[in-house]
């Protein structure tokens, strides 16, 4: 069997179209638990922490987002009330040092956000060439039992065929015997041979 290896296929078209292999019923089908080799093992963790991973970025945005709305917030009011007492402009700063971080931590996350379609699609890509390697070596598997049974059910109905032939010949060959001794001895006296062949 030729060697199917990720970089080979990284490039085709076709293999970027694949849909996410661990949320498709037909994917888990395809490779019972029983069948998953290590690699195909591996890959599944990576695609499912990956996919675990896109969904926490997603929220820990819109998290950060609203605590920096906030954080905003608490800013112009404090900037609204009269007074500029120490402990109102120690808060000011406090909150503007957390918006800065907000922003910095969206900022990264964001990068995050846009990184993991690619490490997704690539480690999807990986489970499915390692799907496809097991699913062919399988096949390849198969075809070589088959090749052998086919060679023994030919053998066998080989010897099938001429075993009937013997038997055939071996009814036929009875037949004329006992017809032949009936006619020469009668039904009466075959009667009484049959009886004590019967019994032996």
């Amino acid at each position: 069997m030729a060697d199917i290896t990720y970089e080979i296929l990284k490039d085709v078209a076709a293999l970027k179209r694949v849909p996410i292999l661990t949320l498709d019923k037909r994917w888990y089908l395809l490779v019972p638990e029983v069948s998953k080799t290590d690699e195909i093992k591996y890959w599944e963790g990576q695609v499912n922490s990956l996919l675990k991973r896109q969904g926490q970025v997603t929220n820990d945005i819109k998290d950060v987002k609203k605590i920096k709305k906030q954080l905003i917030q608490d800013v112009v009011e404090n900037m609204e009330e009269d007074g500029d007492d120490a402990r109102r402009q120690k808060i000011m700063n406090q909150n503007q040092r957390l918006i800065h971080e907000a922003k910095d931590k969206i900022a990264a996350l964001e990068d995050e956000e846009k990184e993991l379609p690619r490490k997704l699609a690539e480690a999807n890509q990986r489970l499915l060439i390692e799907t496809v390697k097991m699913c062919y070596s399988k096949i390849n598997e198969n075809k070589a039992d088959l090749e052998v049974l086919d060679k023994w059910i030919n053998a066998t109905r080989i010897k099938l065929k001429k075993n009937l032939l013997i038997k055939q010949d071996k009814e036929s060959m009875n037949e004329q015997l006992y017809s032949g001794m009936h006619n020469i001895l009668g039904p009466e006296l075959m009667g009484l041979l049959d009886d004590i062949n019967a019994s032996e």
